[in-house]
């Protein structure tokens, strides 16, 4: 077994959609109009052993979808043991674990932590019970404290917005909803430009019709399931963006982070003032959990922060 300890924790294996290694299993999905939430579940599935690059077959049909052997944002049920993912039905109250930790807190207390705004869609099911297994497929050496630092914070960062976009939460309060204040606050412009959107827009339009047609000079509507392997990969794609972010360039800076506010005193007698052996890396939201976490309080938090930027300065 490779060493956890060496700088191999951070490198990505090589997951090759297009290699020979294919799961039996198929996964099921709804038929028609998808989102980026069903086609973000289907991707991570398919970088899991047991499902990888597994068979999709979209339908409603209960007859089609009760023999697969999972089935996600559709069907009305949700239960792990049966490897049933919908997020639909009435009463469903799921979220995601633990909160989320307010800016500035180590996350430890009551006062740390902010309830969820947002139920798990299906996407946010899957990664609940499989989002580990998908960060250790991608980074097999990487040790179980920064697999769970990793994993809350992709939520945080990426499946977070889409469970919201999914089930219909604003990111801005408007004057009647609770904390609204009567403020009549309202989105000043709405983003076309995230993952969602874009993966609207692959579906095929009302009155769209193909280039060519079927081979036969007959114009045909584009194959809605061709597509939606389309939005799987574009999902992919910004999974793994945002996971190589947090894996190998944010995690590894907070041991840095850390060593600097030790190291503190040896800096200035104020212990208010952080040397960094090397600039742009990130180091804010790893010093505001690290005071936390090492009871840096006032007068004494840190006020200056050291360091040589890419420009040698």
């Amino acid at each position: 077994m490779a060493s956890s300890s060496s700088s191999n924790a951070f490198k990505r294996a090589k997951l090759d959609a297009a290699s020979n290694e294919k799961s039996s299993k198929v996964i099921g999905t709804h038929s028609g109009t998808f989102q980026a939430d069903e086609a973000m579940g289907v991707w991570m599935l398919r970088q899991v052993p047991a499902f990888r690059n597994s068979k999709v077959v979209r339908s409603r049909d209960p007859k089609v979808l009760d023999p697969l052997d999972i089935v996600i944002d559709v069907g009305g049920v949700y239960d792990h043991a049966r490897l049933r993912y919908d997020h639909h039905q009435r009463d469903y109250d799921e979220r995601f674990d633990g909160g989320k930790k307010k800016k500035g807190s180590g996350g430890n207390g009551d006062g740390d932590v902010e309830p969820r705004c947002t139920k798990l869609s299906a996407s946010g099911l899957v990664y609940r019970h499989y989002g580990k297994d998908v960060l250790k497929a991608h980074y097999p050496n990487l040790p179980d404290e920064y697999v769970d630092v990793a994993y809350n914070r992709i939520y945080d960062t990426l499946l977070e917005a889409l469970d919201a976009i999914d089930t219909g939460v604003e990111p801005i309060a408007s004057s009647n909803d609770n904390g609204g204040g009567g403020s009549g606050a309202k989105l000043a412009y709405k983003d076309s430009t995230g993952l969602s959107s874009r993966v609207g827009r692959l579906n095929p339009r009302w009155n769209e019709v193909s280039d060519g047609g079927d081979g036969n000079g007959e114009e045909r509507r584009p194959s809605e399931d061709e597509r939606f392997e389309v939005a799987v990969a574009t999902c992919g794609q910004d999974f793994v963006s945002v996971m190589t972010s947090i894996v190998e360039s944010d995690i590894p800076a907070r041991k840095l982070v850390e060593e600097a506010l030790l190291k503190r005193f040896e800096t200035d007698a104020s212990g208010e003032i952080l040397c960094f052996p090397s600039g742009g890396m990130p180091w804010k939201n790893h010093l505001y959990d690290l005071e936390k976490q090492h009871n840096v309080v006032e007068p004494s938090l840190i006020k200056f922060v050291l360091y040589q930027d890419v420009a040698k300065m």
